[in-house]
């Protein structure tokens, strides 16, 4: 009769979970961050899409000569410089809020753009920092809010002084689509018309 002699070590080094209640864990653990990865890089298609109706709407006010605004360019930090001229950089924390411009009557207007595919958009968002700083121009009688969407097919425009009560207005820190109705926005000569009626609303 042969008697088979494992090689313990060499068990461990080929199966690196000793246990078949690890190995599942360790399998499950693994697909969580594959679907993370895969719902950040929707996210960043999502929220560049977004950008990207936003820009052609900014276009429209400019040659209309109704306002100008601009996207925040995002903010980079140097690594490094090669000899051949190019640098290495990377992207940090952004503080300023997306857009900032000015109306053709001369007031400042001031917003952050969230695109959700979640049936809320929740307070939390907003970063501090771009928080301050919309704080900081609404309480300079410039005209702040954040504009969202859902789902790339319906937008609202919600003032400042909603955004940073919501739990007073509605009892929570977050907003659902239905309590936005009055901040509903449309598509007007093929742009999102985000400026609709904005000096009488803000």
């Amino acid at each position: 009769m042969t008697k088979t002699i494992y090689n313990e070590e060499k068990y461990v080094e080929k199966y690196p979970d000793p246990t078949a209640a690890m190995a599942i864990e360790n399998i499950n653990r693994e697909n969580k961050k594959s679907r993370e990865r895969l719902q950040g890089h929707r996210s960043r298609v999502i929220g560049k899409s977004f950008e990207e109706v936003i820009d052609a709407a900014c276009k429209h006010y400019r040659n209309t000569e109704i306002a100008i605004i601009e996207k925040t360019p995002e903010p980079m930090k140097v690594l490094g410089k090669s000899n051949k001229g190019r640098f290495q950089a990377c992207f940090i924390k952004k503080a300023q809020p997306d857009f900032k411009g000015c109306m053709a009557n001369g007031k400042a207007v001031v917003f952050e753009a969230k695109a959700t595919e979640k049936d809320r958009i929740k307070k939390s968002v907003i970063t501090d920092e771009q928080f301050e700083y919309l704080e900081g121009y609404w309480k300079m009688k410039a005209s702040a809010f954040v504009l969202v969407s859902f789902n790339l097919e319906r937008y609202y425009r919600v003032p400042w002084g909603i955004w940073r009560e919501m739990e007073i207005f509605y009892g929570r820190k977050y907003l659902q689509e239905k309590d936005l109705e009055s901040c509903r926005i449309e598509f007007r000569n093929g742009c999102l018309d985000f400026m609709h009626n904005i000096v009488e609303v803000m």
